[in-house]
C-alpha cells in the first residue's frame, strides 16, 4: 500500500517506510528541493531500494495532489520526469505503475540504514548527512 504523510518539516526515523507492505511519501516544506522533485526522488528511492515493485500501482495525480495539498501540475511533472526516466509506466485513463526498475544491493542499504541511524543520534539533518557523504565520496 502506498500511503501519503503528511507536510511536514522533518521526517521522522523510518517515515517511508512502514511496517509490511506501506510506504510513505513525506514532503519538507522547509526544503530547498523542489516539491516534484521531492516526489520523484521519494519515489524513485522506494523502487531502488525494493519497496515498490514492478507493477505496483501509484495513487493517481489528482488523488496524491489532493492529499499532499499542492497543485495537480507538481505531481504530474514528477510523474512525467519518472516515465521519461523509465520508473512508471504512465498512459492516458491508466494508472501509472512501478517499472522494474534495478534495485540496490541489500548490503549498500543495510550501510545506508546504519549511516541513517548514526546521523539521526548526532541530530544532523538529511542535508548535512548527504553532504558529508558526498564529502567522502
Amino acid at each position: 500500500m502506498f500511503r501519503i504523510g503528511p507536510v511536514v518539516d522533518f521526517a521522522p526515523e523510518g517515515t517511508m517506510t512502514g511496517g509490511g507492505d506501506d510506504v510513505r511519501l513525506v514532503i519538507r516544506e522547509s526544503s530547498p528541493v523542489p516539491v516534484y522533485e521531492q516526489i520523484r526522488a521519494q519515489i524513485e528511492g522506494m523502487v531502488r531500494a525494493g519497496l515498490l515493485h514492478d507493477g505496483d500501482k501509484l495513487p493517481s495525480v489528482r488523488q496524491l495532489a489532493g492529499d499532499l495539498r499542492i497543485a495537480p501540475g507538481t505531481v504530474a511533472k514528477a510523474y512525467t520526469e519518472l516515465a521519461e526516466q523509465g520508473v512508471i509506466e504512465t498512459a492516458p485513463g491508466r494508472a501509472a505503475r512501478i517499472r522494474r526498475v534495478a534495485t540496490i544491493p541489500e548490503p549498500l542499504l543495510e550501510a545506508a540504514k546504519t549511516y541513517a541511524g548514526q546521523s539521526h543520534r548526532l541530530d544532523a539533518s538529511l542535508e548535512d548527512a548527504i553532504s558529508a557523504l558526498r564529502a567522502q565520496w
